[in-house]
């Protein structure tokens, strides 16, 4: 395994602002397609804030950190790692299941704490921040190997 030269960091860096900045873009109209069906259940009333009072910080935040995270998890085993769009979506599948699918499956089967179809929407919308967040660092990344 390589260590991480300027030139990485500078790969990864705009890989980050790609991914973050694609996927802000995208997120709140995504949120709102995904999860407005439950924001006017009354039965759920309790679990949603209007969007006037959302605190914007924690989610972007959130995206934030993922994003470069993954981002430094993919420059480190990319070697490894099937390349171009065929490869970043391969990845993005296998890490959604083994982050969203299988510990919610496992969740969900020990507990009830919300409703299961609402669980799912939120699996499916993080499957679907991943898979483009993998496509994104997967797509183009070559390197002349010395």
């Amino acid at each position: 395994m390589n260590s991480l030269n300027t030139e990485k960091w500078n790969r990864i860096l705009v890989r980050f602002l790609l991914a973050f900045s694609f996927w802000e873009a995208v997120s709140i109209p995504v949120r709102m397609l995904f999860f407005a069906k439950f924001y006017f259940d009354p039965t759920l009333k309790s679990m949603f804030v209007p969007i006037t009072d959302v605190f914007w910080l924690g989610p972007v935040f959130s995206d934030l950190t993922f994003t470069l995270a993954f981002g430094f998890l993919y420059a480190l085993m990319k070697e490894s790692l099937p390349q171009g769009l065929v490869g970043g979506f391969l990845v993005g599948i296998l890490v959604s299941i083994i982050g969203f699918v299988s510990p919610m499956l496992w969740t969900l089967s020990l507990t009830n704490f919300a409703p299961t179809q609402l669980v799912w929407v939120w699996v499916a919308y993080y499957s679907l921040f991943t898979i483009s967040t993998a496509v994104i660092y997967s797509v183009g990344w070559k390197e002349d190997e010395e």
